[in-house]
């Protein structure tokens, strides 16, 4: 496997477990690139992160269409490592698109239709949890009712778009053990 994409709702431990299985590869001898979305550096990317820090506001269709944007500027980037013969790991990919957007009420159709051109994962691990499990891993200050209806929100859409050929994982398990299961799945598989 090539191009591994972990995705789970906030706090999931998509970040730490893109770093783990880098870290793991690299000691392993493998060439690997770990990268995550959105894909702060570019004049979209960049946009996104100034949405997600609260300075400007956009419609969840607008959000789909600029992440949707982000990733397709990203795929020439994957595209080219994968030529070089790297692994790439990436923090989050298209189906985050589906469902943080779906979440907002985007008819998750309209966004694969957008996503049609996107450069399709080996592996997508989902590492799933619960929104109250997540809501202890944060921070005090994200801890919040409205917070928690729309990781709800989130959650539900990722069990709508899951598909059987992902790598499922038990994100309340230790990190170490997340680690250990997939680990063994992209290293056992051509």
């Amino acid at each position: 496997m090539k191009f591994i994409v972990f995705e789970g709702i906030d706090a999931s431990g998509t970040t730490t477990q893109a770093l783990l299985l880098e870290e793991a590869l690299k000691k392993k001898g493998i060439d690997a690139i770990r990268t995550k979305e959105p894909c702060y550096g570019t004049p979209t990317g960049d946009l996104i992160g100034e949405y997600l820090h609260k300075k400007h506001e956009f419609s969840p269709q607008t959000l789909a269409l600029l992440y949707a944007a982000d990733r397709l500027e990203h795929n020439r980037e994957i595209q080219k490592w994968l030529s070089e013969g790297k692994k790439v790991v990436s923090d989050r990919y298209l189906h985050s698109n589906m469902a943080y957007q779906g979440a907002h009420g985007i008819d998750i159709e309209w966004i694969r239709i957008l996503e049609r051109f996107t450069f399709p994962p080996d592996l997508v691990v989902f590492l799933r949890i619960s929104p109250e499990e997540a809501s202890k891993r944060r921070q005090e200050k994200d801890r919040n009712e409205e917070n928690l209806a729309y990781q709800k929100k989130v959650a539900g859409m990722y069990e709508r778009i899951v598909e059987k050929e992902w790598l499922v994982v038990d994100g309340t398990k230790p990190r170490e053990e997340i680690h250990a299961i997939v680990l063994e799945s992209v290293t056992s598989a051509p």
